[in-house]
């Protein structure tokens, strides 16, 4: 048998691995230096081009002009307006109270509260039975007194009538007695005829005498039943003017605010049956401090009769209603701090019409200041501080401010017409800060807009 011959594979192992390792060396070491030599040549070409690249020229550096707005200033009379809130109120309006006491028995289908109501409209009546039966028994009692005053006077005209005549008979009495007396003298009278007649005598004074003191009785019996009379007159007066005051009329045309009388009712004197107001006489109240009060109290101008504007806000439309001050509160408001105002409200025949409690937003003419600025409050700096411009720069200026008018200043002292003063708000100001004024273009749908104008 033949049999083949392998060589040791042991021997042929043991010398293929070494050179393996070998050759994965020799790989890694040449990839190292060949980084190396990357990197290095990297260096060497940055170091190259930063040591040839040109010389770099500094730029150089701009001032910074701060693009603005401003106004010229013109110095003419300037009158603000104060903005303060008001009510409306009723400057007429009554309770109507019942005069007399009674029960209702009429009420006025158009006396409800919301309702107008106009002048002379009867609103309630009251059942006028009593009242009628008082005034026939006070007639009455007049009349009797009248006729028992025409009795006297009848009585005393008859008791004149007496005394004249016994007056008469007097006279005869002592003309018989002074001829009786003379011829006594001569004997042809006796004395007891005399005497007789010095008895007329008497007799007929005594008889004077009491027609006086009758005429004096009638005279006094007269002048009572006079003032019996004048006292029953009144009480007929009395008796018509409560038979009136069964009927209660509306004393002027107005709304009626509230209302409790009803048919049946019982109601006393001076129970509050209806309260009305004057729709046409309405006026707007509202409150001026010290200091608004007191510039307006020293102006050329009174307070009294200037115009206002007030404006109600209602389902956010505003309605506007003008005025005139009529009259100011006699006493300061302690607790607000002010002088009350009180302004009489045009009519107006808007869709709205004013009602007393509404709230007004209200204008009033403050005083006139002469030969002041107004401007925009963006220029006030610091509470006294405004910068005009001059050749392109910031100049700061002390002026003073004599009022403030919604957004607006007015300066009646530091500026003079022509002044041109920055309205623009900077967060940072100084003086000689350099500025370039906007100028006015005509911008897209016919509005003026401010052009930008940043410059070097």
């Amino acid at each position: 048998m033949l049999k083949s011959v392998e060589p040791d594979s042991g021997t042929i192992t043991d010398t293929v691995r070494p050179v393996r390792r070998w050759r994965i060396i020799g790989r890694g070491a040449l990839q190292f230096l060949l980084m190396i030599a990357v990197l290095t040549g990297s260096v060497i070409a940055m170091n190259r081009l930063i040591e040839t690249r040109p010389e770099k020229s500094s730029r150089p550096a701009f001032r910074t002009v701060y693009s603005i707005d401003a106004q010229t200033v013109e110095l003419v009379d300037q009158r603000p307006s104060i903005n303060v809130f008001g009510q409306v109120v009723a400057a007429r309006s009554v309770e109507l109270r019942s005069l007399v006491g009674g029960e209702i028995i009429a009420v006025n289908d158009a006396a409800k509260a919301g309702a107008r109501v106009e002048e002379g409209a009867l609103l309630v009546e009251i059942d006028p039975f009593n009242y009628q039966g008082a005034l026939v028994e006070a007639k009455s009692n007049l009349e009797q007194t009248e006729a028992t005053i025409s009795e006297i006077q009848a009585r005393l005209v008859a008791e004149r009538d007496q005394k004249a005549a016994a007056e008469e008979q007097l006279e005869l009495a002592r003309s018989d007695l002074q001829r009786a007396t003379s011829l006594r003298k001569s004997g042809s009278v006796t004395q007891k005829q005399l005497d007789d007649r010095a008895l007329l005598v008497s007799q007929r004074e005594q008889a004077v005498n009491q027609r006086e003191n009758n005429v004096r009785i009638e005279q006094a019996r007269l002048a009572q039943q006079r003032a019996a009379a004048q006292r029953l007159a009144w009480k007929v007066t009395q008796a018509e003017r409560n038979l009136t005051d069964t009927k209660l009329t509306a004393p002027f045309s107005g709304i009626v605010q509230s209302k409790s009388a009803e048919i049946g009712r019982m109601v006393n004197s001076n129970d509050v049956v209806l309260s009305l107001y004057a729709d046409r006489e309405l006026e707007a109240r509202f409150t001026l401090t010290d200091a608004q009060y007191g510039r307006v109290a020293t102006d050329r101008d009174p307070l009294i009769g200037r115009r206002i504007k007030a404006v109600w806000t209602v389902g956010g439309v505003d309605y506007v209603y003008s005025g005139d001050v009529v009259r100011i509160a006699a006493e300061i408001v302690s607790d607000r701090g002010g002088v009350e105002i009180y302004a009489h409200l045009d009519e107006n025949d808007g869709p709205v019409q004013l009602r007393p409690g509404a709230f007004l937003e209200i204008s009033v003419p403050d005083r006139k200041y002469t030969a002041a600025a107004r401007l925009p409050e963006t220029a006030l700096y610091d509470s006294n501080q405004v910068y005009l411009v001059t050749e392109g720069a910031l100049q700061s200026r002390k002026v003073q401010v004599a009022a403030y008018d919604g957004n607006d200043i007015i300066v009646t002292d530091g500026l003079e017409s022509g002044d041109q003063v920055m309205t623009t708000r900077l967060s940072k100001v100084s003086n000689g800060l350099p500025v370039n004024v906007n100028t006015l273009v005509p911008a897209a749908g016919g509005v003026d807009a401010p052009a930008s104008s940043l410059s070097d």
